[in-house]
């Protein structure tokens, strides 16, 4: 079979192609999105989030597909991240479901992940592999609190209003931290990485930046909605109560202290993804370097036949 492959830049090409259809298929990209949005809507939500929040995806894209990818396949990746995140935060504005509405500020952020590891810029790439440990580790918690709430009250429609804040006052809290961390609100660990994301994407692409900004934009008042929909509008009255069990509490304060902390005290975070940006693009000049001799090689040998 590598036979039928006669320049040595043939095969890189055919890996690079297949390896970016199953980074982009993985990461629910639009228009291969529609399994993450059955996943959310017949697994448990706790299955669900298990899968999806560690990215492995982006893992994918960053490890197996940027050293090889030609500039025209990741320009294409990037084009359909950033139609993703826009499409998917227009959607989450108008869910009527919690699950469904979860799934979509997923895809929305994730594809802002997606969208930085195609700059190739050092600066690009810093506020991706930011983004991404902040979006992993927020939207967790963000998928912890209405997995709380299910657990409570049982699916929650966002048609009505439930008035749940009485009840659960510190799942409110909580609601609102981790989704206005994954949107990079500041003093939070989302902060810093999305204002490198947004200026590498718009040093690079000025309009991409935008629409980054646009999406991020949409994701915010999305969760504001939803917040009010849950826990305002009306008096919840339960005959048991709903407030959180210890364990709750110590999952809670674990995730607080972690997206604070990395949002007041950033550097090391983004020391650490600055230096495996420098890596990631030396990586990937060494591969492009290697692939061109050999291309050069080639052509020498075919001249002296």
């Amino acid at each position: 079979w590598l036979n039928v492959f006669e320049r040595p830049g043939e095969i890189p090409m055919v890996a690079a192609t297949l390896l970016t259809a199953a980074a982009l298929l993985r990461s629910g990209v639009v228009p291969m999105h529609c399994w993450m949005t059955d996943l959310f809507e017949k697994a448990t939500f706790g299955t669900a989030i298990l899968f999806v929040t560690p990215l492995t995806g982006a893992y994918a894209a960053m490890r197996l597909v940027l050293p090889i990818a030609p500039s025209w396949g990741l320009q294409s990746m990037a084009m359909l991240s950033l139609i993703t995140a826009v499409y998917a935060s227009g959607m989450a504005l108008v869910q009527r479901e919690s699950r469904r509405f979860f799934c979509y500020l997923f895809l929305s952020n994730a594809s802002l992940v997606l969208i930085g590891l195609e700059l190739v810029t050092p600066l690009g790439l810093t506020g991706a592999l930011c983004v991404w440990l902040s979006v992993g580790l927020s939207l967790t918690g963000f998928g912890i609190t209405l997995r709380s709430i299910e657990a409570r009250i049982g699916r929650v429609s966002l048609v009505d209003y439930h008035g749940l804040y009485d009840q659960m006052p510190m799942l409110a809290g909580f609601f609102l931290l981790t989704g206005m961390a994954s949107i990079g609100f500041p003093a939070t660990i989302g902060f810093v990485g999305m204002e490198l994301l947004v200026e590498g994407v718009v040093d690079v692409y000025p309009m991409t930046g935008t629409a980054v900004v646009l999406a991020a934009a949409f994701n915010g008042i999305a969760i504001m909605l939803v917040y009010f929909r849950i826990f305002t509008g009306k008096r919840h009255i339960s005959p048991a109560s709903l407030r959180m069990r210890p364990a709750e509490r110590i999952a809670v304060l674990v995730l607080s202290v972690l997206i604070l902390g990395g949002g007041l005290v950033p550097q090391p975070g983004v020391g650490s993804r600055y230096h495996a940006a420098l890596e990631l693009s030396k990586q990937r000049h060494r591969e492009l370097s290697a692939e061109a001799n050999e291309e050069l090689d080639f052509h020498t040998d075919e001249e002296v036949e």
